[in-house]
């Protein structure tokens, strides 16, 4: 994780821990923010006042070598050579709208039933479910542009590898309701539409449930225009101490 972090712009946005480096970040485009802003829907996705913060992943290896399978396996320009991150509260406050449309938002504030067509992403939280107002249960995405070396049969993506993609960011999201950090105990998959290489798809993942401490997250794998290519759900613990933070 940066030890950056952003500050609260009033009580009704939650603080996001930066994990991002907007410079120096070793991605293999130079600019990946330019570069899905290209594609017409997810620069639609990207300007949605409703984001709390939208990073350029930080790819550069760690002197411990954690994380070297996606920061150095899976970064290059034939199998992952772009990757940003966004969070999102699912129903936003109209005031925080407003804040970001007077800072400059250009978007169009995207209705929750069009967020995503997984609609199990879009259920559980609330008190009842342990969520906690004052950290709450974002929705966080990753977009990644997956090259052709990731492929399993010719052409079309390693089966494996849905798992590895929604595990990273499922669990990413995990990790923000944890002080010390989650492991996966448990991650089911429902593969629904082959991934052809090259492609752009969208990754999600979001907390619904915490019971003490166990932490039940659903995910999610889609093309640019919204098809569900795969769905997972998940348990992970958390820890009582620090522990590797794996992310994509």
């Amino acid at each position: 994780m940066a030890s950056t972090q952003n500050q609260n712009q009033g009580q009704d946005r939650p603080i996001i821990k930066a994990h991002s480096a907007p410079e120096n970040h070793n991605q293999h485009v130079k600019d990946p923010l330019a570069h899905f802003n290209a594609i017409p829907p997810l620069a639609k996705m990207l300007s949605d006042p409703a984001l709390l913060s939208t990073q350029v992943v930080d790819r550069r290896p760690l002197p411990s070598g954690e994380s070297n399978f996606v920061r150095k396996v899976m970064n290059s320009g034939t199998t992952v050579k772009a990757c940003v991150t966004f969070f999102r509260m699912l129903q936003p406050p109209a005031s925080m709208v407003k804040k970001a449309q007077a800072a400059g938002a250009k978007g169009e504030l995207i209705p929750m039933e069009e967020i995503t067509k997984s609609k199990a992403m879009l259920q559980g939280g609330g008190a009842q479910d342990g969520e906690d107002m004052k950290n709450p249960f974002l929705l966080f995405s990753a977009l990644v542009d997956l090259g052709e070396d990731l492929c399993g049969y010719a052409g079309t993506m390693h089966g494996g590898l849905f798992a590895v993609l929604m595990d990273e960011v499922m669990g990413t999201a995990a990790n923000f309701q944890s002080e010390h950090g989650a492991y996966t105990v448990q991650f089911n998959t429902n593969l629904q539409k082959a991934i052809k290489l090259p492609m752009v798809v969208v990754i999600r993942g979001r907390v619904v449930k915490k019971a003490g401490r166990k932490i039940m997250v659903r995910g999610c794998i889609e093309d640019q225009n919204g098809n569900i290519m795969a769905e997972g759900d998940g348990l992970w613990i958390q820890m009582d101490k620090n522990v590797g933070r794996s992310q994509l």
